[in-house]
């Protein structure tokens, strides 16, 4: 942690809140391709390809969407620090650096961003080298997480000087994106219209073409039904499709996001245009994408 801003170093896992945790559990691990590899006290805890104990989460409640986005540091000092930076700026702490708060994380805690979204940070994520049988698709891992933002300033202020993220990618009067190492965005916020909060979508990789195009082949065998795509993003050049799981939250599969090594690169502000969202030239069907 140098400056002003925390050691942010990737995207850890999303958590998504919800009415029906079974109805959930069983689209994530039939359709989505997931594995649940822990229950707590209302949680479930899902594995994908990559070693992380957990990329998503799905929490039992009264309320849908988002319940919180993850990121890891380096280490549990971190957290500390990031407590007391976070707090002499006036951040609301929801949860001060605890160990075993979440199954297979060390030490986490949770605050607020600008618009209300619980934002938490972790250290010490738990190693799964086991493998967990076959699917006819499976998440490489979990690649980026994407919030609705009325106040697109504050927002990305906030994960800029607080969290240390750097812009890589701007469509004008519509989306930012942002990275914490060499993913071109592991956040990225809409322009919010109408009251549109929380999340936007959640994105999930796939290890190349050949197995995007195997997941969209069997999303449609399962008869679930396309909101957008498959298509090639301009921003990230990333391959993508969009469906929504039971209870409306939008997720996407991906695959050859761009990955920025160069260390004097300059994010672009590209004009919008007919092929802004997608260069294969369609229009997206839902507000924001």
């Amino acid at each position: 942690m140098a400056g002003g801003s925390l050691a942010v170093t990737r995207l850890a896992h999303v958590s998504f809140a919800t009415k029906d945790l079974n109805t959930q559990a069983a689209f994530y691990t039939d359709r989505w391709g997931m594995e649940p590899i822990e229950e707590h006290r209302g949680e479930m805890f899902f594995h994908a390809e990559t070693p992380d104990h957990h990329i998503f989460q799905l929490t039992s409640g009264d309320a849908t969407g988002l319940d919180h986005v993850s990121f890891e540091v380096g280490s549990a000092e971190d957290l500390d620090r990031a407590r007391d930076l976070l707090a002499s700026h006036g951040v609301e702490i929801v949860t001060p650096p605890t160990a075993g708060l979440e199954p297979g994380i060390g030490k986490a805690m949770r605050f607020k961003d600008p618009e209300g979204n619980v934002v938490e940070l972790v250290a010490g994520v738990d190693r799964v080298n086991d493998g967990y049988g076959p699917r006819d698709v499976k998440p490489k891992g979990l690649n980026h997480v994407v919030l609705f933002a009325s106040d697109m300033g504050k927002m990305e202020a906030f994960y800029r000087d607080y969290l240390g993220f750097q812009k890589s990618d701007e469509l004008p009067h519509f989306m930012t994106f942002w990275r914490c190492n060499a993913n071109h965005h592991s956040i990225a916020f809409c322009a919010a219209h109408q009251g549109e909060t929380g999340l936007h979508h959640a994105a999930f990789d796939t290890k190349d073409w050949q197995e995007f195009l195997s997941a969209v082949f069997w999303m449609g065998e399962r008869g679930l039904i396309r909101e957008w795509g498959p298509g090639r993003h301009l921003a990230g050049n990333n391959l993508f499709a969009y469906y929504k799981d039971p209870e409306g939250n939008v997720v996407e599969w991906t695959a050859e996001v761009k990955q920025i090594t160069d260390p004097n690169y300059v994010a672009p502000v590209r004009q919008p245009g007919p092929r802004t969202a997608d260069q294969w030239g369609s229009k997206p069907p839902m507000s924001g994408n």
